[in-house]
């Protein structure tokens, strides 16, 4: 059965789900609702849905799809319930992923070609105007000369609304953004090109060529950028009624995981599983539901299906490069000042300020916009609102957890200058696994530390040993890692390494206690070594889990100030 099931992984195109009889999540029932506004801005991170919504869209109100629309929407919410200005527009359809942003050059006239190619697919579906005037349009070299005069001929030629949709409308502003500051802010500027296209928007929604407009993407920093050129959007982005509109909701992915799943009795484990990977995105400041990151579920179940096995790597590769670009979105405006951001989510689990409804860039881009910034693009999420309005923001789930670790031990490694070091960790780690020694592996934790100690970069605690432990061990990507976790019997383990849940193999798990001396304290190593070693026997003793675990071996690890000292406590099988 489960292999009769296909999903649309990759797919943003309504009408092929539905010829193909793919599996499709109706959220046709957010249309009516959507009616109620004019010009909708609404704003999710990368691969959330967006584009296969705006194809959606598309297909419901394009009045060349009339004669097709009990064969796309018959089954859906929507076709039994539709409205009245189903099929009643022509559709104006911008789309701004695939720009070339490596020069400001490059930046612009792709943003041109962009324009005009989508002009003409426009002339050529509803076929509007003659050539003549098709190419006196398309000649401008300016995108507000190019709409304008646009508009201006349709408004005197016809008389049919067009309703304007632009998917990834700050695709290439934010990769600017992220390369050149200053070039962003000349872009979006008074007299920059991308302000003067929705200028050009502006006064045709308010001469009433574009009667309605949906506008998507990731991050509100290029239209609130355009505020004062271009203020007729509702923003729809934090809206309750519509926090679930892209997405999935745990009702969903359980549905889903039905469809494919053979052995019912697992459906709470793999839940679970998924809940941990792609779950935790909040978009509502006092929202109580998380939303699930729909991509990276029809990713996870699109290899599930075949084997019933996990993929082996929980992050799509094909997206990982999206999600990947910490390094960049870390050099926007202050490095330092960034990772200060970074050590403290890492640290804390949270960082704790208000949401920021509207960027303004004549002002500072400080913590503040930074980690505003990061909630945008779905590398942090809102946890909770306290009582002054103050948002915490957290890491929404462990693969974007795991982003973050990858990319802090490589800046501990920069800054140590062992910029080759990520290969020797891996397979210090990898030996730790298939063999249960860890001696290479704290041996290279060790220089770390050591070269770090001179460089003031870390402070040298407990906490922030654990931080360096942790980051090499997630970036080796083998184990899974967890950190204070409560046990059953009281108390909180350091850190355990358990397998990963993708991994149909079985190979040797950790857990591990650690306590950290100052130089001045290394008279005091012997009796800490004994007070670590019975604490995590004692850990072992009252736990559950991890007496399931089987090749389990307990680490009592003692650091003085940049020393590490590691001794393994052996389990008494009863």
């Amino acid at each position: 059965m489960s292999n009769r099931v296909f999903f649309p992984y990759g797919i943003s195109n309504f009408e092929k789900i539905v010829r193909e009889n793919l599996v499709f999540v109706d959220k046709t029932n957010y249309l009516p609702l959507l009616e109620n506004y004019s010009n909708i801005a609404f704003l999710r991170p990368r691969r959330f849905g967006k584009s296969l919504f705006v194809s959606l869209l598309e297909h419901y109100y394009d009045m060349n799809r009339k004669e097709k629309f009990q064969e796309l929407f018959g089954k859906y919410y929507i076709g039994k319930n539709p409205t009245p200005l189903a099929n009643a527009y022509r559709i104006l359809f911008f789309n701004f992923s695939g720009i070339n942003t490596e020069t400001e050059e490059k930046s612009r006239a792709g943003f041109i070609s962009n324009i005009k190619s989508a002009l003409e697919e426009f002339f050529i579906k509803y076929a509007l105007f003659d050539r003549t005037l098709q190419q006196e349009i398309l000649n401008h070299s300016e995108t507000s000369e190019i709409l304008s005069h646009f508009f201006r001929k349709y408004a005197a030629f016809y008389k049919e609304p067009i309703y304007l949709l632009i998917d990834e409308y700050d695709h290439f502003t934010n990769e600017i953004l992220i390369r050149d500051l200053q070039e962003f802010k000349e872009t979006v500027s008074l007299n920059g090109y991308v302000r003067k296209f929705y200028e050009a928007i502006k006064n045709a929604t308010q001469q009433g060529v574009v009667d309605r407009f949906f506008i998507t993407g990731v991050s509100p920093i290029t239209l609130d950028s355009l505020t004062s050129g271009f203020n007729i959007v509702r923003h729809l982005t934090h809206e309750k009624d519509f926090e679930a509109m892209m997405g999935f909701t745990e009702s969903e992915v359980r549905d889903l995981l039905g469809l494919v799943l053979q052995d019912k009795r697992q459906e709470e484990a793999v839940l679970n599983d998924m809940r941990r990977y792609y779950n935790g995105y909040r978009f509502y400041p006092s929202s109580q539901e998380n939303i699930y990151n729909s991509d990276m579920v029809l990713y996870f179940l699109d290899h599930f299906k075949q084997q019933q096995q996990y993929p082996r790597q929980m992050l799509d590769p094909n997206i990982a490069p999206d999600y990947g670009k910490l390094k960049a979105m870390f050099e926007v405006a202050n490095w330092q000042e960034n990772i200060k951001v970074l050590e403290e989510v890492l640290e804390k689990g949270y960082v704790d300020t208000q949401l920021i409804l509207q960027f303004n860039f004549e002002k500072y881009f400080g913590k503040k916009e930074f980690i505003n910034f990061l909630f945008y693009l779905g590398n942090l999420t809102i946890q909770e609102t306290d009582i002054t309005g103050t948002i915490l923001f957290k890491i929404p789930n462990q693969v974007i957890a795991e982003l973050y670790w990858q990319y802090y031990a490589e800046i501990l490694q920069e800054q140590a200058n062992l910029h080759t070091e990520a290969d020797l960790v891996l397979s210090a780690v990898r030996e730790m696994a298939i063999s249960g020694k860890a001696t290479i592996f704290f041996g290279l934790v060790q220089k770390l530390l050591q070269h770090l100690s001179n460089r003031d970069f870390i402070r040298f605690d407990e906490k922030h040993i654990k931080m360096v432990l942790m980051a090499y061990f997630i970036q080796s990507n083998i184990f899974w890692v967890q950190s204070e976790r409560e046990i059953s019997g009281g108390g909180y383990v350091d850190l355990e390494l358990f397998i990963r849940p993708n991994n149909p193999f079985k190979h040797h798990q950790f857990a591990i206690e650690l306590k950290y001396l100052k130089k001045e304290e290394t008279h005091l190593l012997q009796n800490t070594m004994q007070e670590a070693k019975e604490q995590i026997l004692h850990y072992y003793q009252q736990d559950t889990l991890l007496k399931s675990k089987e090749q389990l071996h307990l680490l009592a690890v003692v650091v003085v100030k940049d020393e590490i000292f590691v001794e393994e406590v052996k389990i008494q099988i009863v």
